[in-house]
């Protein structure tokens, strides 16, 4: 009896393996469909459609087959639609670089010491000068730190003057 019953376990455990097996690759499958790259791409392919359909909605008002009250709500819902796809493709973007540049490991100081700039690069007095020569130890533009600036913290250049369609003070006559 004892065995008997060892043996429907073992049945069950082989059951249980192979749903679990199934259920992993169901899930693997999913994570690829469902992945961030996969998403952009797709983000990417409907930007690509929703500007497509306003330009023929463009055409369409152009050749005179629709009206411009029927093509400027239509105009504009097509391009709040490609405005909006278009930003969350450039976040993704953003959030997957990130991710990248985040999962590289960082070069370390000791790893890779900086190197003095040869005297050999430097072009004597009075000769041909090119563009300047740039040593390969600076980092990237956007890791530099950029120091913050004076102004609002929504604007950090400060507020903008307004102008005015009008001058305050009229124009001298013209001569």
């Amino acid at each position: 009896m004892g065995r008997a019953a060892l043996a429907i376990k073992y049945q069950e455990l082989r059951e249980v393996a192979e749903s679990c097996a199934d259920k992993l690759q169901r899930l693997e499958e999913s994570m690829h469909r469902w992945s961030p790259h996969c998403a952009l791409g797709w983000l990417q392919a409907e930007l690509e459609e929703a500007e497509q359909e306003a330009e023929e909605q463009m055409e369409q008002l152009l050749l005179g087959e629709q009206s411009l009250e029927a093509f400027l709500p239509a105009f504009q819902r097509g391009r709040a639609l490609a405005h909006l796809r278009r930003t969350q493709a450039e976040k993704l973007q953003e959030l997957l670089r990130r991710r990248e540049r985040s999962a590289q490991p960082a070069p370390t100081a000791a790893a890779d010491p900086p190197r003095p700039f040869p005297a050999a690069a430097v072009p004597p007095t009075g000769a041909a000068r090119g563009p300047p020569a740039v040593p390969r130890s600076l980092p990237p533009l956007d890791s530099r730190p950029v120091p913050p600036l004076k102004g609002s913290p929504g604007c950090p250049l400060g507020p903008a003057p307004l102008l005015s369609p009008r001058p305050s003070q009229p124009e001298p006559p013209h001569r």
